[in-house]
């Protein structure tokens, strides 16, 4: 398994609202804000972008996991849903375009939001063909018949390199 502080959405994040990953993952390693400016020998692509699901022959796709570090509580019954959504850099200003969710958690209830629960685990899916290449990648954290009063996510990005390979007896 690779993980990279790249890869990094969320670290220590505090939730009580609906609120998104403080970390945003670039797939052109620059940066929101930052203008791709050559790629490959085009300048100023304005519609760069990387597939990252999927993975290969050889390789698993990026695996995408969240787990919680405070417990979470609320005054009521609250409940938490963790969105993995990717947007479009179709100007080449930086800047993410509208945010698209592409996997969802189901609603989890305060009971399963206790200290050091994994609360998301899943492969990244390949791009629908015909849209765009995102660009970005953020998660979001959906906060329902709150707000939350105490819980944080200790740790939430997405991991390459998974070691997932079969292992077999010897000597056969």
């Amino acid at each position: 398994m690779i993980l990279d502080i790249t890869l990094t959405l969320s670290a220590n994040q505090a939730i009580t609202a609906t609120a998104t990953s403080t970390g945003v993952y670039d797939t052109a390693g620059l940066g929101v804000g930052q203008p791709v400016g050559n790629i490959f020998g085009i300048a100023d692509d304005s519609s760069f972008g990387n597939d990252i699901g999927g993975g290969g022959p050889e390789t698993s796709g990026p695996q995408l996991v969240a787990f919680v570090g405070t417990a979470f509580a609320a005054g009521g019954a609250g409940t938490l849903t963790v969105q993995l959504q990717a947007a479009t850099d179709t100007t080449n200003t930086g800047t993410p375009g509208t945010w698209n969710t592409i996997l969802s958690t189901d609603a989890y209830a305060l009971s399963a939001l206790t200290a050091n629960a994994k609360i998301a685990d899943f492969t990244v899916p390949r791009r629908y063909p015909g849209k765009d290449f995102p660009r970005f990648y953020r998660l979001n954290y959906v906060v329902a018949t709150g707000p939350m009063t105490a819980g944080t996510i200790s740790y939430a990005g997405l991991l390459t390199g998974i070691d997932n390979t079969a292992l077999y007896p010897a000597n056969y």
